[in-house]
């Protein structure tokens, strides 16, 4: 049993090194998560797709 866990282990802290190598090139200022400041925002308009207002646009709040 113990030499069908040793590959295994292997093939995993190869994964886990490469990940590791791999995230530390990445810089947290590269990365960017939704609009930025000074981003022109669209407006939402939901439709309704059943019921009584299927086809039309409202506000649902």
């Amino acid at each position: 049993m113990f030499r069908k866990i040793v590959p295994f282990l292997g093939l995993t802290a190869v994964i886990a090194v490469g990940f590791a190598v791999y995230t530390a090139g990445l810089d947290a200022a590269d990365l960017k998560s939704g609009p930025q400041v000074g981003d022109e925002m669209n407006i939402f308009h939901p439709e309704n797709i059943n019921g009584p207002a299927a086809g039309k646009t409202s506000c649902l709040i």
